[in-house]
């Protein structure tokens, strides 16, 4: 037979055949292995875990117990990158890339900055305190305690109130 003729008997089996055509499936392709240390973007939290982007891939990772939660709600709403620690058999969220200057805490104990503004809100209260002396300040009074306080004034100083008590 020539090999047109074979082309054709092929054909014609192919279309009087009355079994389904073959299909072909393909086995799931192994999840593909993370590098020891890797970069990510938190998608979403996901009960006890995280949705992390790791290149075009998602992941379902769990968190360092190390790692601040308040952190991550904030690199969630930033987009700052996390770090993943997969060179142990389950990948974790090992920390956050710090991309921004913090306040810093030296060995003594000693935070020094300069900065244009400072804003602290508190919910409850807020408190300042030293050996010997603090100010307190909740939300209907304001406490002031030391052994001398100290008010200056370049020109007026006012004191504003519907009674005032000295002991």
């Amino acid at each position: 037979m020539s090999m047109q003729a074979l082309k054709s008997v092929a054909r014609e089996e192919a279309e009087t055949s009355e079994e389904s055509p073959r299909q072909v499936r393909l086995a799931p392709a192994p999840a593909a292995a993370l590098p020891p240390m890797s970069l990510g973007r938190l998608v979403a939290r996901e009960g006890a875990g995280w949705r992390v982007r790791i290149g075009a891939a998602e992941h379902l990772l769990q968190v360092d117990p190390a790692v601040d939660p308040a952190l991550l709600e904030e690199a969630l709403a930033s987009g700052a990158r996390v770090i993943v620690d997969a060179s142990d058999e389950t990948p974790l969220i090992a920390g956050l890339l710090a991309t921004q200057r913090a306040l810093h805490l030296d060995r003594q104990g000693a935070v020094n900055a300069r900065v244009r503004s400072f804003s602290v809100t508190a919910d409850e209260k807020a408190l300042l305190r030293v050996p010997g002396a603090f100010l307190q300040v909740t939300a209907t009074e304001v406490e002031l305690y030391a052994d001398r306080v100290i008010t200056r004034a370049r020109e007026v100083a006012k004191v504003l109130a519907t009674l005032i008590k000295l002991n």
